[in-house]
């Protein structure tokens, strides 16, 4: 290969604010909403004019979901990248794209590297509160104070997820050639303060709406509204579980890890 057909493969950390996106990945040519994918592909065509720029991501949050720490990956002629270099891109792409999406770091990675298919483990975050927020309550899941949450409830529910299981009953997908089977490394729940609470999951995969039912269903648990032993048999059988999808603008994706 020679040095002027020769790619490069940068690995990207991207943060973004979801609220006003339909979703990480990019959709038809005729749909009005843009989506992180598709704002930031067009960033990096402004930069390499001559390249045809296509960014893989290592999860495809729907749409209202952030990312603390999205990973990203595309491929250019080495020879446009060197024009720029790791430090002007990042500084460039940054005064590109919209002030609600920010690259933290470009990084020059193997060429068999892949956002989604290298990554071990991603990591997911989303917060509750009892009590109405004048800052930043658009980025909470606001509940009402009663019935309590049982924290203990919902620690011994969490439990129930840890390990390799089909979470069929607690996703929006219709059909996976894997059997909607996800191996769940923890979930941890913490009580931040008096009225707020946290849910960290990591997992090795995760499908369509997945979290929003996980804490769903964990909510009507620990509220009392679902017995904890009911949930227990359906999730194993894989029955349809009546379950509340929360909604998006709580969720983050916090890492991923490879």
């Amino acid at each position: 290969m020679t040095e002027v057909s020769r790619k490069v493969n940068l690995k990207l950390v991207i943060e973004y604010d979801g609220k006003n996106y339909c979703g990480w990945q990019s959709q038809a040519p005729s749909a009005k909403n843009k989506t992180i994918q598709q704002t930031i592909e067009e960033s990096l065509q402004v930069l390499f004019p001559d390249e045809i720029i296509k960014l893989y991501g290592a999860g495809r949050t729907d749409a209202g979901v952030h990312a603390y720490g999205q990973v990203a990956n595309f491929k250019v002629a080495k020879s446009a990248f060197d024009k720029l270099g790791n430090a002007r891109l990042l500084k460039s792409l940054n005064g590109i794209l919209p002030g609600d999406i920010a690259v933290k770091s470009v990084k020059e990675v193997n060429e068999r590297f892949h956002s989604r298919y290298s990554a071990r483990l991603r990591v997911y975050k989303y917060y509750i509160t009892t009590e109405k927020k004048g800052i930043g309550g658009d980025k909470y899941f606001h509940v009402k104070p009663s019935p309590q949450i049982d924290v203990d409830l919902a620690k011994n529910f969490c439990k129930l997820l840890v390990g390799i299981h089909s979470f069929e009953s607690l996703c929006k997908n219709k059909d996976d050639r894997h059997d909607f089977l996800c191996d769940v490394k923890y979930v941890k729940v913490k009580r931040i303060n008096k009225t707020d609470i946290s849910v960290e999951i990591c997992a090795s995969r995760f499908l369509h709406s997945m979290v929003r039912g996980i804490i769903g269903a964990m909510l009507s648990v620990s509220t009392g509204k679902m017995q904890i032993k009911d949930f227990a048999a359906k999730f194993k059988k894989g029955d349809k579980i009546k379950i509340q999808y929360v909604p998006a603008n709580a969720l983050f994706l916090l890492k991923v890890k490879y």
